[in-house]
Protein backbone atom coordinates (compact mmCIF):
# COMPACT_ATOMS: atom_id res chain seq x y z
CA UNK A 1 0.00 0.00 0.00
CA UNK A 2 1.15 3.59 -0.57
CA UNK A 3 1.18 6.01 2.51
CA UNK A 4 -2.18 7.64 1.41
CA UNK A 5 -3.66 4.16 0.67
CA UNK A 6 -2.40 2.90 4.33
CA UNK A 7 -4.37 6.13 6.18
CA UNK A 8 -6.87 6.00 4.35
CA UNK A 9 -7.68 2.61 5.48
CA UNK A 10 -6.35 3.16 9.33
CA UNK A 11 -9.23 5.99 9.01
CA UNK A 12 -11.45 3.93 7.79
CA UNK A 13 -11.12 1.48 10.77
CA UNK A 14 -10.71 3.82 13.08
CA UNK A 15 -14.19 5.42 12.31
CA UNK A 16 -16.18 1.68 12.13
CA UNK A 17 -16.75 0.51 15.79
CA UNK A 18 -16.46 -3.21 15.27
CA UNK A 19 -13.42 -2.50 13.37
CA UNK A 20 -9.90 -2.51 15.62
CA UNK A 21 -6.33 -2.10 14.85
CA UNK A 22 -3.68 -2.39 16.95
CA UNK A 23 0.17 -1.91 16.80
CA UNK A 24 3.30 -3.07 18.56
CA UNK A 25 5.87 -0.87 18.44
CA UNK A 26 9.33 -0.89 19.82
CA UNK A 27 11.69 2.44 19.42
CA UNK A 28 9.55 4.31 17.09
CA UNK A 29 9.55 0.62 14.78
CA UNK A 30 6.31 -1.33 14.37
CA UNK A 31 7.17 -5.03 15.22
CA UNK A 32 3.72 -6.55 15.37
CA UNK A 33 0.26 -5.57 13.86
CA UNK A 34 -3.31 -7.49 14.28
CA UNK A 35 -6.16 -5.68 12.47
CA UNK A 36 -10.04 -6.88 13.45
CA UNK A 37 -12.87 -6.42 11.15
CA UNK A 38 -16.21 -7.43 12.31
CA UNK A 39 -19.21 -8.43 9.68
CA UNK A 40 -22.18 -5.90 8.92
CA UNK A 41 -24.78 -7.87 7.83
CA UNK A 42 -27.16 -8.15 10.54
CA UNK A 43 -27.17 -12.24 11.00
CA UNK A 44 -23.71 -12.24 11.38
CA UNK A 45 -22.36 -8.91 12.67
CA UNK A 46 -21.69 -10.79 15.92
CA UNK A 47 -18.63 -12.05 14.75
CA UNK A 48 -15.52 -11.14 12.67
CA UNK A 49 -12.10 -11.83 11.83
CA UNK A 50 -8.67 -11.13 12.59
CA UNK A 51 -4.93 -11.08 10.72
CA UNK A 52 -1.79 -10.38 12.50
CA UNK A 53 1.52 -10.50 11.87
CA UNK A 54 4.87 -9.92 13.94
CA UNK A 55 8.16 -8.62 12.89
CA UNK A 56 10.54 -11.96 12.60
CA UNK A 57 12.67 -10.92 15.42
CA UNK A 58 9.85 -10.29 17.68
CA UNK A 59 8.56 -13.49 17.48
CA UNK A 60 8.45 -15.69 20.42
CA UNK A 61 8.64 -12.83 22.76
CA UNK A 62 5.57 -12.42 23.54
CA UNK A 63 3.98 -9.82 21.27
CA UNK A 64 1.41 -11.99 19.39
CA UNK A 65 0.36 -12.78 23.10
CA UNK A 66 0.07 -8.97 24.14
CA UNK A 67 -1.72 -8.22 20.85
CA UNK A 68 -4.35 -11.19 21.18
CA UNK A 69 -4.75 -10.49 24.46
CA UNK A 70 -5.78 -6.66 23.96
CA UNK A 71 -8.30 -7.81 21.44
CA UNK A 72 -9.54 -10.23 23.28
CA UNK A 73 -10.25 -7.71 26.43
CA UNK A 74 -11.82 -5.05 24.18
CA UNK A 75 -14.00 -7.70 22.73
CA UNK A 76 -15.25 -9.04 25.68
CA UNK A 77 -16.40 -5.00 26.82
CA UNK A 78 -17.82 -4.50 22.96
CA UNK A 79 -21.94 -4.72 22.82
CA UNK A 80 -21.93 -6.97 20.00
CA UNK A 81 -19.13 -9.05 19.20
CA UNK A 82 -19.58 -12.89 20.41
CA UNK A 83 -16.73 -14.19 18.60
CA UNK A 84 -13.11 -13.79 17.30
CA UNK A 85 -12.28 -15.69 13.86
CA UNK A 86 -9.18 -16.62 12.40
CA UNK A 87 -7.36 -18.78 9.49
CA UNK A 88 -3.75 -19.87 9.98
CA UNK A 89 -1.77 -22.26 7.67
CA UNK A 90 -2.11 -25.45 9.17
CA UNK A 91 2.36 -25.79 8.94
CA UNK A 92 2.55 -22.72 11.59
CA UNK A 93 2.12 -24.67 14.70
CA UNK A 94 3.69 -21.59 17.08
CA UNK A 95 1.04 -19.95 15.99
CA UNK A 96 -1.50 -22.37 16.59
CA UNK A 97 0.05 -23.37 20.00
CA UNK A 98 -0.66 -19.70 20.66
CA UNK A 99 -4.02 -19.35 19.27
CA UNK A 100 -5.11 -22.97 21.16
CA UNK A 101 -3.03 -21.36 24.53
CA UNK A 102 -5.70 -18.31 24.24
CA UNK A 103 -8.82 -20.80 23.96
CA UNK A 104 -9.06 -20.29 20.29
CA UNK A 105 -10.27 -24.02 19.09
CA UNK A 106 -9.96 -25.30 15.67
CA UNK A 107 -13.48 -25.19 13.49
CA UNK A 108 -12.04 -26.62 10.42
CA UNK A 109 -9.74 -27.37 7.39
CA UNK A 110 -9.69 -26.09 4.20
CA UNK A 111 -7.67 -28.62 2.41
CA UNK A 112 -4.81 -27.83 -0.51
CA UNK A 113 -6.37 -24.10 -0.18
CA UNK A 114 -3.04 -22.22 -0.37
CA UNK A 115 -0.48 -23.13 -3.48
CA UNK A 116 3.07 -21.94 -2.67
CA UNK A 117 5.53 -20.54 -5.33
CA UNK A 118 7.36 -24.11 -5.18
CA UNK A 119 4.04 -25.70 -6.39
CA UNK A 120 3.31 -27.44 -2.47
CA UNK A 121 -0.09 -26.82 -0.96
CA UNK A 122 -0.76 -26.06 2.44
CA UNK A 123 -4.10 -26.62 4.65
CA UNK A 124 -5.55 -23.85 6.05
CA UNK A 125 -7.29 -24.01 9.46
CA UNK A 126 -10.68 -22.18 10.56
CA UNK A 127 -10.10 -21.23 14.43
CA UNK A 128 -12.32 -19.52 16.70
CA UNK A 129 -13.05 -17.97 20.32
CA UNK A 130 -16.06 -17.21 22.00
CA UNK A 131 -15.72 -14.05 24.06
CA UNK A 132 -19.36 -14.03 25.03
Amino acid sequence: MTEEQETAWLQANRNDPGNLVIVAEYEGRIIGMLNFHSEERKRVKHHGELGMSVNRAWRDQGVGRALLCTLIAWAEQHPVLEKLCLQVFATNTRAITLYRSLGFKEEGRQVRDIKMESGEYVDVLMMARFVK
